[in-house]
């Protein structure tokens, strides 16, 4: 079932005016397609994108409080002395067992004398007492953990010296957030077409967001349920793309709600149509924002 190019209010982008442009799209799954080229990466299913999945367009005004926001995830991250010499020594041994053209035996060798190496500067660096007095503490909490016990080494040695292992703290890149868009609009019908739309507007939102059984359609006798709609947005200034406001990608209707009582008050015309409403939508983005998702064009705006 399509839906109707649905606008609030009347002639929304028969004008100058700004206005966010809203394509209601059939769900397509990424799936798990990678290229020749990039056997380790997924390619995204862009069907989405495409003209032929459109179940239909709804144009509304600018969000009250419009905002955007933009997150990646970064953290501390330790690692100290004693663990970078063994991840050190281990970087070696794997290096002196390279092939590279060798025979066995002189890889045998290379890695005898590599673990040759590592045992030196080893027995080199605990002749230092301060060294040695950490992993005698070390080891001495490691014993009585065996036990059942609960000691940190660092605690241990910072009772003994007055030190603790240099922990090397630095900030580092984790991953990626999703973004989120919440947008309020207050909804005044002036007229009967005006109140028509809002109502068919709001119940659009509903059904598109909602999963959809396949009880009735086949899809495994109602094993499985689908995914809804999602909603391909952007800001623009009459009919064309806005020179100023941020981009979006796909997005999935994650949370709505409305307010029926938006003057305040709860408050209808003769046809039971209320006065005033405030329609929430929580949208989600279903892909991460890139770097080279961005040009350098000064007309496109801010970018995502």
């Amino acid at each position: 079932m399509t839906v109707p190019n649905l606008f609030y209010p009347e002639q929304v982008a028969d004008t100058d005016t700004d206005n966010l442009f809203i394509q209601v799209v059939k769900y397509e799954p990424p799936g798990f397609q990678t290229s020749a080229s990039r056997p380790f990466v997924l390619e995204r299913n862009r069907s989405s994108n495409n003209a032929r999945n459109t179940i239909g367009v709804i144009t509304l005004p600018i969000p009250d409080n419009l905002s955007d926001r933009n997150a990646v995830t970064w953290d501390g991250d330790r690692i100290n002395s004693l663990q970078l010499a063994g991840i050190d020594s281990f970087d070696q041994i794997l290096e002196s067992l390279k092939l590279d053209g060798r025979s066995g035996g002189e890889i045998a060798s290379d890695t005898f004398s590599t673990l040759g190496n590592i045992g030196n500067n080893g027995l080199n660096a605990i002749k230092d007492p301060t060294i040695q007095d950490a992993i005698k503490r070390a080891l001495s909490g490691a014993a009585v953990n065996s036990f059942g016990g609960n000691l940190d080494a660092n605690s241990l040695i910072s009772r003994s010296s007055g030190q603790v292992l240099n922990p090397n703290l630095e900030l580092l890149f984790r991953g990626i957030i999703l973004r989120n868009f919440n947008f309020n609009f207050t909804l005044t019908p002036r007229n009967q077409a005006e109140a028509d739309n809002i109502k068919a507007i709001v119940k659009t939102f509903k059904r598109r967001m909602a999963a959809k059984s396949t009880a009735s359609t086949g899809g495994g006798q109602g094993i499985f349920i689908s995914a809804p709609d999602v909603f391909k947005m952007k800001f623009r200034r009459g009919q064309q793309d806005h020179p100023f406001l941020f981009d979006m990608k796909c997005c999935a209707l994650t949370d709505m709600s409305v307010n029926y009582s938006g003057s305040g008050a709860y408050s209808t015309y003769e046809d039971a149509t209320p006065v005033s409403m405030i329609l929430s939508l929580n949208f989600r983005e279903t892909e991460p924002v890139y770097n080279e998702d961005y040009n350098d064009d000064a007309a496109s705006g801010v970018g995502f």
